[in-house]
């Protein structure tokens, strides 16, 4: 009776141990994400979709609104998770309105979210465009996360100080045009790989704000 006690006890205490085990690395894991959280959580993005619902796709029955109204969706979800404090313009605003509510949110980074087109003939990659050498930064960080998975070669940078949506807000703003729509292999690429595309352009934010503190 005495063995079957100490076994009893032997039993007990080792199931008390893996519980504190468990209760330790599920702290530890909270406490690691409260970090990540609070330090992207006083820094807001703003997701501005394409608007133009007559740019249909060379494939796939869609539009360049529709596209884009997805990806943006899916950029703020993973932002979210990152910490960001994310919001996404209405699909179809008007950019005016795009840009006022930017400046109302007093975001950090204003991001338009497009897909290209030129001749139906030309798959050319990712295009950003920004104001000028002071946002060269930021324009690399998304080049480098979205231009290598997108099927065209040539990814560029440039400065476009015209752009309405570039000179308008407040916000540091990066202008990315994912890919060209009008060619098929371009089209089916988009409409195949928005999650893709959504965790490019997150990852982009996400590393151009922990290499700048």
């Amino acid at each position: 009776m005495q063995f079957l006690k100490n076994l009893n006890k032997k039993k007990l205490l080792f199931v008390c141990l893996v519980s504190l085990l468990v209760l330790s690395l599920s702290t530890a894991a909270v406490s690691t994400f409260g970090k990540a959280e609070s330090r992207f959580s006083g820094i807001r993005i703003y997701l501005s979709p394409s608007n133009q619902y007559t740019n249909y796709y060379a494939v796939g029955d869609t539009t360049e609104m529709e596209q884009c109204d997805l990806i943006a969706k899916k950029t703020a979800e993973k932002l979210k998770k990152l910490g960001f404090t994310v919001m996404v313009g209405q699909s179809g605003a008007s950019l005016e309105s795009r840009c006022s509510e930017s400046d109302a949110f007093h975001a950090d980074m204003h991001i338009p979210i497009h897909t290209n087109a030129l001749n139906g003939e030309y798959t050319g990659g990712t295009h950003v465009y920004v104001y000028g050498s002071d946002e060269q930064t930021a324009a690399e960080s998304f080049l480098s996360t979205l231009g290598k998975i997108s099927p065209g070669d040539d990814d560029r940078i440039e400065y476009n100080p015209d752009l309405y949506e570039v000179f308008t807000p407040n916000a540091l703003t990066v202008y990315i045009e994912c890919e060209f729509h009008d060619t098929e292999e371009g089209a089916g690429w988009i409409i195949n790989n928005t999650d893709r595309i959504a965790n490019a352009i997150a990852d982009g934010v996400y590393n151009y704000y922990s290499n700048i503190e």
